[in-house]
């Protein structure tokens, strides 16, 4: 009987996609579940995906009965997977149920809701200071009687890609801002957060049987405009050693708080004044253009490595070899629907450049970033030096021009 995986929810493109791939290049019959009709009417586009569901929406009991399903139809279920916010612990659970697997599933809970992380964290020296507001509470009061440092970040607890994320400057724009969440989420937390200065990193991990792995420790830039946008990605090969050493102890204490056993996140700091301070962290690997990265730069399929682990075998986690890789992702100026896309052959033959990637289709609306889904393709370069990779994926961005029809 063929050894299947069960796969809940997909990105077109990036880590998630990626390891459907691994899956199929594995030797796994791969099943998708997915909310996408679109998903189900193109499955020529999903090669790797032997078998596509649609659920109209995703639960851990309609997950269950497809399991079921697949069960009576001879299917060996060797795990379910997801690596799409906010169906990782779902997963995770149902693996442990129906695969008797050993995942961290309270774990990945608590990473999931940002609110629990906190909480979880809150006399861990990684955690800024925090406050939670109850949509029971009485709004006004709450603001009234708020009396930290501004400016801060309000959140959802279960934002994503920069959605629903907020920088408040005074109690007027925390009032206004609180209401637009609650507006969207009426019965959800918001997270009260300091808002943190420094250098923001990012850090992959693999927890297996206990044992702690940092995969990669990623420097971003961010681009500040309407929303905090992540717009490069730099691998670090290495760190300063009393950097670095920091750094793990940070991560480690912060894995022995959450009680993670078996499992992939990924953690993003700022380093301030010699801290290293959580702005969150989620169970699972970075979406987007990171498994890519990281095999570019030290030889490791991640998601394929992390597939291993959730089918009970021993992830490879040592480096192959390293490289200094840098990502730049793209954003436009303006709103209009896609005419065309010039510059990517110019780009891709461009010193140093590993890949080039747009997103968007011809007619599809574009505009200026509010949410990381809003960024429209990366170029990732390598170079001698991390300085070297960067100027040669900006350099290669450059020829990339989108022309819009203006509305």
């Amino acid at each position: 009987m063929t050894k299947t995986i069960v796969f809940v929810e997909t990105t077109k493109s990036g880590s998630s996609r990626e390891a459907l791939k691994a899956a199929h290049r594995l030797c796994f019959f791969t099943v998708l579940i997915t909310e996408n009709k679109r998903f189900v009417t193109q499955p020529e586009e999903f090669p790797e995906v032997n078998k596509m569901i649609h659920l109209d929406t995703i639960t851990v009991e309609g997950i269950s009965e497809e399991i079921r399903k697949l069960q009576q139809q001879g299917r060996v279920i060797q795990t379910v997977i997801s690596l799409i916010d906010p169906f990782v612990s779902k997963a995770a659970k149902l693996s442990n149920e129906f695969c008797g697997t050993d995942l961290s599933v309270s774990a990945i809970e608590k990473m999931e809701d940002k609110t629990l992380t906190r909480e979880t964290l809150k006399y861990n020296s990684a955690t800024p200071k925090f406050h939670i507001y109850d949509p029971k509470g009485q709004l006004v009061s709450f603001v009234d009687n708020y009396h930290d440092h501004f400016p801060i970040i309000l959140k959802s607890p279960f934002s994503k890609a920069s959605r629903d994320v907020y920088l408040a400057e005074n109690k007027i724009e925390m009032e206004k801002m609180m209401r637009r969440l609650l507006k969207t989420y009426p019965t959800e937390k918001i997270l009260v957060e300091e808002y943190l200065i420094g250098p923001q990193y990012l850090v992959e991990v693999v927890v297996s049987k206990g044992k702690v792995n940092i995969i990669a420790i990623v420097k971003q830039e961010i681009t500040k405009k309407t929303a905090f946008i992540i717009t490069g990605y730099e691998i670090r090969v290495e760190l300063e050693k009393e950097l670095f050493n920091t750094l793990e102890d940070s991560v480690h204490s912060i894995i022995e708080d959450i009680k993670l056993e078996n499992g992939g996140c990924h953690f993003e700091f700022r380093h301030i004044n010699g801290k290293w301070m959580l702005i969150e962290i989620n169970p699972r690997i970075s979406g987007g253009a990171m498994n890519r990265m990281i095999e570019e730069a030290f030889g490791i399929n991640l998601v394929e490595e992390t597939i291993k682990l959730y089918t009970g075998n021993a992830p490879n986690l040592e480096r192959k070899f390293e490289k200094h890789i840098f990502t730049h992702y793209i954003t436009i100026g303006s709103t209009g629907r896609l005419l065309k896309v010039a510059g990517t052959n110019h780009a891709i033959n461009e010193i140093g450049v590993k890949e080039v990637y747009i997103k968007p289709s011809i007619g599809d609306m574009l505009t200026p970033p509010t949410t990381m889904g809003h960024r429209y393709g990366y170029v990732m370069a390598t170079g001698k030096t991390s300085e070297e990779a960067r100027e040669n994926a900006l350099r290669a961005a450059r020829h990339i021009k989108f022309y819009l029809e203006a509305f």
